[in-house]
């Protein structure tokens, strides 16, 4: 009984008990704030006039006026003397170096506008095309910054920051080798930018390369143990390489220094759980769910399934009432979950009526219905069980599970004959190496 009730509720929590994946949004953030950045924004450009308009002499006179104001008294005064030249509806490079101080000075809007009027008076300006990139990639357009990034690199860009943000806009459309490629070229001019070394260890994971991200996670936390992503980041890669005991070492690093998110308490609540250590899975589900804002509803029933997987049930019960007293949303998995926690903790009436009531409401319902013809079965009510499993058989949805419980159900009683024309239906729409052995040894016991 306890296995079969356990095998008909909908578990997907193995998939996702891992730890939080930040690799699909590398932290651009901490980039914006570097030297790096500034200076590739505010830099100087050269005379190469396949990527650069030529300067006119009155252009020279403003971007030196500028550049001295720069030095002398701040971007303010720079800015103010570009703004007001008179040339500068009609002058890409003055459009240019304004957009850039005023991106540096956090006006994006703005700096986009000056951007682009230089990139519409000289098509191939290969600096306002990255400048422009990072920019709206900032505004967290990557669709925008991506074709410019390319376009500047068409162009000859092959500076690490340029190669850098290629690669994150890489990462973010899912072509991780492309990715691990642009990283990898941004880390040959920018060999001390973590970001790129961190980007490349991300797409290495992904690509299934995961030892290798390992060890370049590893270098990084050595040079800065303090960075608790650095830490998630490892904690993910173990995972994947099945250390749970060094993943869940990880995360308590980062959970000790008061930095888990509640998406960290429920993943690390996962591996407490699938290593049978329900004492500390508990606690990091509650605080999963007791967080302000708490974990999404779907999350903390998948913690109570997890629970039940591992068949804790009075720990899953104790979060199942924890999870109904924060909620006020009620669904068909968590019905199911404390339907299984009622039966397996005594109360199996109580289990059977949530689920009527949940049936009721939702009469097309397979899951659930499958899961009250098992209590219906067990109590005796033979004929009860075999009318819910046809009803949940004439949802195309449960047919195949519907009709392998009919026909054990027949094989319990005895009605070899029946129980064969179930399982041939249910292995037709979903074959099963279990299911097929089964059904011929059901066979045999016919002839």
């Amino acid at each position: 009984m306890r296995a079969l009730l356990i095998s008909l509720v909908f578990l997907p929590v193995l998939a996702s008990a891992e730890p939080e994946k930040p690799w699909s949004s590398l932290p651009i953030d901490p980039l914006w704030k570097s030297e790096t950045f500034r200076k590739s924004i505010t830099g100087s450009y050269g005379i190469d006039s396949r990527i650069e308009p030529t300067i006119t002499v009155d252009e020279e006179a403003y971007l030196k006026a500028s550049a001295e104001a720069m030095a002398t008294d701040g971007r303010e005064k720079a800015i103010k003397i570009l703004t007001d030249s008179d040339i500068s509806d009609r002058s890409p490079a003055i459009a240019f170096q304004l957009g850039s101080l005023l991106f540096e000075k956090g006006e994006l809007d703005a700096a986009a506008e000056q951007l682009e009027s230089a990139l519409k008076q000289f098509p191939n300006f290969r600096d306002a095309h990255r400048n422009l990139a990072i920019l709206r990639l900032q505004q967290d357009n990557a669709e925008e910054s991506f074709s410019h990034l390319v376009r500047a690199v068409e162009l000859g860009s092959r500076e690490g920051l340029t190669m850098g943000l290629l690669g994150y806009c890489h990462a973010l459309k899912g072509n991780q080798q492309a990715a691990l490629d642009a990283y990898r070229l941004a880390s040959l001019t920018q060999p001390e930018e973590r970001q790129w070394i961190t980007g490349q260890a991300q797409a290495l994971s992904q690509l299934g390369r995961t030892k290798e991200a390992l060890s370049l996670y590893e270098n990084l936390i050595r040079k800065d143990p303090t960075s608790f992503n650095l830490w998630l980041l490892q904690s993910d890669a173990f995972v994947r390489l099945e250390k749970d005991t060094e993943a869940i070492a990880s995360l308590e690093l980062v959970r000790r220094g008061e930095a888990l998110s509640p998406e960290g308490s429920l993943s690390l609540g996962h591996l407490f759980a699938r290593n049978n250590l329900p004492d500390d899975a508990l606690p990091n589900y509650l605080v999963a769910v007791s967080a302000d804002p708490p974990i999404p509803f779907a999350n903390a029933v998948e913690a109570v399934e997890m629970l039940i997987q591992t068949q804790e049930f009075q720990y899953a019960k104790t979060l199942t009432e924890k999870v109904r007293s924060i909620y006020e949303e009620e669904n068909a998995r968590l019905v199911r979950a404390d339907a299984i926690v009622e039966m397996q903790t005594g109360n199996a009436e109580a289990a059977a009526k949530k689920l009527e009531d949940w049936i009721a409401r939702d009469p097309t319902d397979g899951e659930t219905l499958i899961l009250l013809a098992s209590y219906l079965e067990t109590s005796d009510r033979i004929e009860e069980a075999e009318m819910r499993l046809e009803q949940a058989a004439s949802f195309p949805n449960h047919t195949a599970a519907a009709k392998r419980a009919l026909g054990e159900l027949k094989v319990a009683t005895g009605d070899y004959k029946s129980a064969v024309a179930h399982l041939k239906a249910s292995f037709e729409l979903q074959p099963d190496e279990v299911l097929q052995a089964y059904l011929e040894a059901v066979e045999e016991l016919v002839d």
